[in-house]
């Protein structure tokens, strides 16, 4: 499609944000915050607001994106697969099937007030432990 408004929908992947560190041992681990920029978000909410769009994340870590999945159509979390996998989830040839490992929080906020040696704390996260769907 030459815009988005022609398309029937729009399909976005994304991998869950860090921040990239210096020094040998920490630039092998993803760290940081785990909101997406406000600049990926602007983006996306203009978009959604011209075509459907399926949302597909990459959770190597968790992240934060209610807004985004606030305007979304769907929204898939992976945990790397590849395209073609991923489109046969998007377009029925194969059912979803898996939980999450993790809570994805609503917030940085809530993040920040979560205790860091208990797991599933933050409050009302966007995604709680476990969820998933299949059929």
């Amino acid at each position: 499609m030459a815009t988005p408004e022609e398309a029937d929908i729009a399909i976005v992947r994304l991998a869950a944000p860090y921040e990239p560190r210096s020094g040998t041992f920490e630039s092998f681990f993803h760290a940081g915050g785990l909101a997406f920029p406000e600049a990926e978000i602007t983006r996306l909410r203009v978009l959604q607001g011209k075509a459907d769009t399926v949302v597909g994340v990459y959770l190597e870590r968790p992240a934060v994106f209610p807004e985004i999945a606030e305007g979304a159509a769907a929204v898939l979390g992976d945990f790397g697969a590849n395209d073609a996998a991923f489109l046969d989830v998007v377009f029925g040839r194969r059912s979803p099937l898996g939980r999450l490992p993790y809570e994805l929080p609503r917030s940085m906020a809530a993040v920040e007030v979560s205790r860091s040696d208990m797991p599933y704390d933050s409050a009302d996260p966007l995604y709680p432990f476990g969820h998933g769907l299949s059929y």
